[in-house]
């Protein structure tokens, strides 16, 4: 059995999403890895979170990046309780 946590990003925007980032803080941010076409708009993704993260608190900043290199403004989830998520 895996111990892997994962949470869906649904792109509900008109550009596809390039990056995503999270944070404890809101300073300092860490990038998933995603694939080379990113998230396309109307698409949804699942998205796994680094082991090291497993004993981590449950309420991370997020943020993404656009393909035209335009960011959204972060947002504080519980991922805990909140693992679909919806940029627009």
């Amino acid at each position: 059995m895996s111990d892997e946590f994962t949470f869906t990003v649904e792109n509900q925007a008109d550009l596809a999403i390039t990056e995503l980032w999270v944070s404890l803080d809101d300073e300092e941010w860490s990038q998933f890895t995603l694939g080379d076409e990113g998230i396309p708009s109307g698409e949804t993704a699942t998205i796994a979170w680094a082991e090291y993260t497993n004993d981590s608190p449950c309420e991370w900043y997020i943020c993404c990046t656009y393909e035209d290199e335009s960011e959204s403004d972060s947002a504080v989830f519980n991922f805990c309780e909140e693992p679909a998520l919806v940029f627009s």
